[in-house]
């Protein structure tokens, strides 16, 4: 599993959903934005991924 996070830390992909400070915005922004949102998904749906995959494992 200790691989599993490091991999998954290792990809830059929500560090670059697009170009610009979010400092200033509200949450609304983040769940509202295509972008955001892609990358949301995909985190969502490895997360289901591996544990589904850990509970068929046990």
């Amino acid at each position: 599993m200790k691989r599993f996070f490091t991999a998954l830390a290792l990809i830059p992909s929500a560090a670059f959903a697009h170009v610009g400070d979010h400092s200033h915005v509200a949450a609304t922004h983040l769940l509202t934005e295509p972008d955001h949102l892609g990358v949301i998904g995909v985190v969502i749906v490895i997360a289901l991924g591996a544990w589904l995959w850990r509970r068929g494992r046990s």
